[in-house]
């Protein structure tokens, strides 16, 4: 996986790019530091610039909104980032300073990230794991700490579902509900013909001329969208439309009316085409 960490410094450049618009959606001061000249030319690369930034700015304005609110209404004190690549949060969003957020990823991205950051003061207590999480033995291990030592946890994996197997996504899926204070699940989910149409176009652009790999880059995108999460568990307390969250952030795409018509005169479920899910565990004293 360390080719796809790379995309990382892609999706950096993205957040710099929206932040630099006088409508943004958010403010990231430290996305164009971090994506650097790598970032800057692989956005060259794949081109789409205005509708990619689109929908990288939306994901990460609704993930905010997410983690801002779970924070506040129902007393999380940890949140565990995987995958958590050049991601700014603990830096830019409204949190508590008792607020424990553990970033996990490979060392050679922590690392540049610590250095590039070292002037900048995080609004939370932030700790850096330095890990591949699909090593199975390893990520358990971290969970069991993060049960251990705090009551009541979120998990982000932002970016990273897409690009793993499915047996992977189910492991991972059994392992953070087995952890008893690992109560909440934030990601993005595609459907399958968005996860092809992408591969396609643009992941196949990316890895063909930078990384010259022939291998599918965009593996998971389950048929039965969130419902693939009940068997282990889990259960959707909220899943926002892109579609919807657009028109309401007034970030229109083109033709984005038409497709939202056309996925409903399909009888096609918009909240499992291209949504922001969280999830919790059936059960959770509190949530409806």
């Amino acid at each position: 996986m360390k080719n796809i960490a790379d995309t990382a410094y892609l999706v950096a450049m993205y957040r710099a790019l929206e932040s630099e618009r006088a409508d943004a959606l958010f403010h990231d001061p430290y996305a164009r530091l971090l994506a650097g000249g790598k970032g800057a030319m692989l956005v060259e690369v794949l081109g789409e610039k205005e509708k990619i930034t689109n929908a990288i700015a939306l994901r990460t304005r609704l993930i905010d909104e997410q983690i801002e609110k779970l924070v506040q209404s129902h007393e999380i004190d940890t949140v565990l980032n995987l995958a958590a690549g050049l991601d700014t949060r603990p830096y830019r969003l409204n949190l508590p300073g008792s607020l424990r957020w553990v970033e996990v990823d490979f060392p050679e991205i922590l690392i540049e990230k610590e250095q590039k950051l070292l002037q900048a003061t995080p609004v939370c207590t932030l700790e850096r794991v330095k890990l591949d999480i699909t090593d199975i033995s390893l990520r358990k291990r971290l969970f069991a700490e993060i049960t251990k030592n705090s009551k009541q946890a979120l998990v982000i994996t932002e970016g990273l579902l897409s690009y793993l197997p499915e047996l992977q996504v189910a492991s991972i899926a059994a392992d953070i509900y087995e952890q008893s204070n690992l109560n909440w699940w934030l990601f993005e989910l595609e459907s399958a013909d968005t996860l092809q149409n992408y591969d396609k176009i643009y992941a196949r652009k990316i890895f063909d001329q930078y990384f010259a790999s022939g291998n599918k880059t965009l593996l998971f995108a389950p048929t039965e969208g969130t419902s693939f999460f009940k068997k282990y568990g889990w259960r959707v307390a909220e899943s926002l439309s892109v579609w919807k969250e657009l028109r309401r952030l007034k970030r229109q795409v083109k033709l984005a009316w038409l497709v939202e018509m056309l996925m409903k005169l399909n009888q096609a479920d918009t909240q499992q085409q291209s949504s922001i899910v969280l999830l919790c565990k059936t059960g959770l004293f509190g949530v409806s």
